[in-house]
């Protein structure tokens, strides 16, 4: 029988425990903290339009990788946010909403309640020590630090994150998404719905530190008046890049420990799960795990490579960006043709100059949607 080590108990990890599980390997899983689940909760977002032309994320994962999801709820509308623009994205499903942290209801707990393997929590596990003991370790510790360890890791930039649990009235089938380079640099900010009357919060700046958040935290709140009640707020570090290599000997890098997210929005929750399942059938003798991820690899670095384009931007840009995907051709093409339109809005950013754009004045922000 093959002894097989799991770095972490995140979505990827879980994800390649599950598979291994299937296909009769049970493994080990160490995590670092005393229970299942980020220590904070979260929202986070599938979202379809990245990963055509996979039609249903949630369903591809139930079909394709065996993990039935229940999520908080599909994502009906996007507000998209610009300095001074503002664009809204309606459709029946544009993705989900994904519960994660520490409660029952999120995804890591649905994941880890499928499982009949052996838990060793509260321990911090080097992939290397654990490379001799085991006949494959898979990394999925959720960061950078085990590609870093094993010298595969091309760093692109280091972001600082600040989440917050607010408290107020919600579309529980909306989100916000925010660019604005006075308060976010080169990232963005999202306001998405646990429920009616509970939302996740959150900004991502690029190449600061986060001591320095504060000054960019009050400037995004007072900007989007975004004036809810905090019930929580967490910050963190996390190390965008990819990793050169994801496989070093019998170690295998899965989830963000692979790079399998991208800046853009943070997309990666999908494909994380997907690597941690292929790691699982490479493990099981069931193809190479460089190849089987190369299509995964493929889409990351193009969403990556757009990530890089709107870095180029300033605000008079994204005001333009914000309002040609606001515009109906574009829209339908985009967010309801169902086709893969990453290379179209790459050309989209390119010739944003060339648009005839006129702001005849700043749209009204509104976030909430009250219930009657």
């Amino acid at each position: 029988m093959l002894r097989v080590a799991i770095i972490g108990a995140g979505p990827s990890g879980l994800a390649c425990a599950l598979e291994l599980q299937r296909l009769g390997i049970k493994p080990v899983i160490f995590e670092r903290y005393h229970r299942i689940g980020l220590p904070v909760e979260r929202v986070d977002i599938l979202m379809h339009l990245a990963w055509r032309p996979v039609k249903d994320q949630l369903a591809y994962l139930t079909r394709c990788c065996h993990l039935p999801v229940t999520s908080l709820g599909p994502l009906r509308t996007i507000v998209m946010h610009s300095h001074s623009h503002r664009s809204v994205i309606q459709a029946r499903c544009l993705g989900y909403f994904v519960h994660r942290g520490r409660s029952p209801l999120s995804l890591e707990n649905q994941l880890a309640a499928r499982l009949t393997v052996p838990f060793i929590l509260q321990t911090i596990a080097d992939p290397l020590a654990l490379a001799r003991e085991f006949d494959w370790v898979v990394a999925a510790t959720g960061d950078s630090k085990p590609a870093r360890q094993l010298g595969l890791w091309q760093e692109f930039s280091n972001v600082a994150i600040r989440g917050a649990t607010v408290l107020g009235q919600f579309d529980p089938h909306t989100s916000h998404m925010f660019w604005d380079t006075r308060y976010a640099g080169h990232g963005y900010g999202l306001l998405t719905p646990f429920d009616r009357g509970r939302a996740c919060m959150l900004l991502a700046v690029g190449d600061i530190q986060s001591r320095e958040m504060d000054d960019y935290w009050e400037l995004f709140l007072e900007s989007e008046k975004l004036h809810y009640p905090i019930v929580e707020t967490h910050d963190q570090e996390f190390h965008c890049g990819r990793a050169t290599r994801h496989q070093l000997g019998n170690i295998l890098l899965v989830g963000n420990s692979g790079g399998f997210v991208s800046s853009l929005l943070g997309l990666g929750l999908f494909s994380g799960m997907i690597s941690g399942v292929l790691a699982a059938r490479a493990i099981a003798g069931k193809g190479d795990y460089e190849r089987l991820i190369a299509p995964l690899i493929r889409r990351i670095n193009e969403l990556n490579e757009l990530r890089f384009r709107l870095d180029r931007l300033d605000n008079h840009d994204l005001d333009r960006l914000v309002w040609a995907l606001g515009m109906p051709g574009i829209k339908h093409l985009v967010y309801h043709s169902g086709l893969d339109v990453i290379p179209f809005v790459h050309g989209l950013i390119s010739r944003l100059n060339k648009l005839p754009f006129t702001l005849k004045s700043p749209h009204p922000r509104r976030h909430q949607k009250k219930q009657g």
